[in-house]
């Protein structure tokens, strides 16, 4: 079946000689499995099967990785900013008129430990 493919061939393109230099072992391997595959016959039984391993995929994230996603999903998940808000809050620090009640805070801080 290889001797078709076992020698150099030279074909005249344009009148000009072109030589083709012969196919190595993978290559006629290949040529006979194409040819095979075409003709809807299996390959010559001193050909060996090839048979391909194939690896499961896998992924690995680093810790800077899985802090960004886990940033990303709590920005996600997050109520949005009021804008608004923030600015007015700003505002007041930066013309110190913002004030906050002790007694709520120490409230809030106690009731999100509770939590």
């Amino acid at each position: 079946m290889f001797a078709a493919f076992s020698h150099a061939l030279e074909l005249h393109i344009l009148g000009e000689p072109m030589s083709i230099s012969p196919l190595n072992g993978l290559d006629q391997l290949r040529a006979a499995r194409a040819v095979a595959a075409m003709r809807g016959t299996s390959p010559s039984p001193s050909t060996p099967p090839t048979t391909a391993v194939r690896q499961s995929d896998s992924i690995e994230l680093s810790d800077a990785a899985r802090a960004l996603a886990g940033a990303r999903n709590a920005t996600a998940n997050a109520a949005e900013i009021r804008v608004d808000r923030v600015a007015e809050l700003k505002a007041a620090i930066a013309n110190g008129t913002y004030s906050v009640d002790s007694r709520d805070l120490a409230r809030s801080l106690i009731k999100a430990r509770a939590v």
